[in-house]
């Protein structure tokens, strides 16, 4: 399931819940269980140490340390522990009532975030699993609210992680752009070297640079164009060529459009004024 952060953090924020339990626990590596499926209630699932692979209704999940991991009650499970070493984890059970399920589907369903390492969020564990071992009214209280910390947290990292990530992916792709702008290049071409629709890509490189990767593109190649017209000899099909326009009369009009001048225009009035 695709997660939106905000619509989760606004659902956590608005439905009534009870967390059931919440442990740490250790499974020695090369243990393996098929065939089997998940509690009744849903739940949370935050790696600490070691490695295992879970499958959630056929959804393969490789689970390590810096991961969030959730599952909605009674899926079909397969799960095994890799590596060498012993997988450590957290657990929480938490239940909504029936008539919020249907609001709520993020509770029923199967994801993970990448909140990173946190140690706000390990400590927040170990004080939520240590609340609920004094069972009172009280201490109740005090693990929803311990809960609702842990959300938030893991929530903010995880959104500060897709931010950082998305930063990257867009500088990326400038300076791909930048030294293929003279290829064939299309967005949905762009979008899938980084495994994203068109519009994915779209979004995210109008969020971080404030204009379309289309606009940033053409922008470039006129820049070329510009400088090959006022620095070379090269005729106005040769130059169009160069900047990635195989027809030079659709490049002359954008350029035009672009600039206020054609390319010849351009170039007449340099050799005019530097001759």
């Amino acid at each position: 399931m695709k997660v939106n952060i905000d619509d989760m953090a606004d659902g956590f924020s608005r439905i009534s819940f009870d967390i059931i339990d919440a442990g740490r626990f250790a499974i020695e590596p090369g243990r393996k269980c098929v065939a089997t499926y998940t509690a009744a209630a849903s739940g949370i699932i935050f790696p600490l140490r070691g490695k295992a692979r879970m499958t959630f209704e056929g959804v393969t999940y490789e689970m390590e340390p810096g991961r969030f991991f959730h599952a909605g009650p009674k899926m079909t499970l397969d799960k095994e522990v890799l590596g060498e070493s012993t997988w450590e984890f957290v657990l929480i059970h938490y239940k909504i009532p029936e008539s919020e399920k249907c609001t709520f589907p993020y509770a029923l369903s199967h994801y993970e975030l990448n909140s990173g390492y946190s140690p706000r969020i390990n400590d927040m564990l170990q004080r939520l699993c240590h609340t609920l071992r004094m069972p009172s009214n009280l201490q109740a209280l005090r693990a929803k609210s311990l809960f609702l910390s842990f959300m938030d947290e893991v929530l903010t990292c995880s959104t500060n992680r897709e931010k950082e990530s998305g930063r990257s992916l867009v500088e990326q792709s400038i300076e791909y752009m930048d030294n293929h702008y003279m290829e064939q290049l299309t967005i949905p071409k762009l979008a899938g070297q980084y495994g994203l629709s068109s519009k994915q890509f779209a979004y995210l490189f109008q969020k971080h640079t404030k204009m379309s990767p289309n606009e940033y593109l053409i922008s470039q190649r006129m820049k070329r164009a510009k400088e090959l017209l006022c620095t070379t000899t090269c005729s106005v099909s040769e130059i169009s060529d160069y900047v990635g326009y195989s027809d030079s009369y659709y490049f002359s009009k954008l350029f035009k459009k672009r600039t206020g001048a054609s390319p010849s225009t351009l170039r007449n009035f340099f050799e005019k004024n530097t001759g």
